[in-house]
């Protein structure tokens, strides 16, 4: 009886020295503050989105390719929102900090019943190879009226300054800026 009340003891014993390591939740990275936009606003008006991810990333936890095919899912370190939302929120910002659009909006939350023109997006990779590198390959295309306005291929890489899930993170904001720069490339004057 003695040694199993000291088996119990030890167990209980290891059981509350052990924790759990804290949960951190990453953004895309901060973003400078929208114009603002008088209320009265005319301007063009874009809706970004929906966005596809794929569902090797469609996930809140942050994946990490680890030599190869061998993906790591961290427990840990976290996206503070679904890729794809996270992805149509900053290009929306970017958009209207830097063009005619200053009315471009998030899908699903957009507020726009008919907006001059939609951009779906399609990633279809968005790797991140270590604390080393972050790939993002992707397909936009405006619409406007449901008719295909324009639509190009995107390709980029971006290497991670500091090794680090902060780092990683901020590297994952920085292509989805680039990303946004080339759609604003194409966006026409006007709608």
């Amino acid at each position: 009886m003695n040694r199993l009340l000291a088996i119990a003891l030890l167990c209980a014993g290891l059981a509350a020295c052990s924790s759990t390591p804290p949960i951190r939740h990453y953004t895309l990275g901060p973003l400078p503050p929208a114009p603002a936009i008088a209320p009265s606003a005319t301007g063009a008006s874009l809706v970004v989105g929906p966005v596809g991810v794929p569902a090797a990333i469609d996930r809140l936890h942050i994946v990490r390719q680890q030599g190869g095919a061998r993906a790591e899912v961290s427990d840990e370190h976290r996206w503070a929102a679904p890729l794809k939302t996270e992805i149509a929120r900053r290009v929306a910002v970017e958009v209207a900090r830097h063009s005619a659009y200053v009315r471009a909006v998030a899908w699903p939350q957009a507020s726009i019943a008919d907006p001059d023109l939609t951009l779906p997006i399609d990633v279809l990779r968005f790797d991140a190879d270590g604390f080393e590198r972050v790939t993002l390959e992707a397909v936009w295309t405006l619409r406007k009226g449901g008719r295909d306005v324009a639509s190009r291929r995107f390709a980029a890489t971006e290497t991670v300054r500091e090794p680090s899930w902060d780092g990683l993170a901020a590297a994952h904001g920085r292509l989805v800026d680039a990303l946004a720069a080339d759609i604003v490339s194409a966006l026409p004057i006007r709608p």
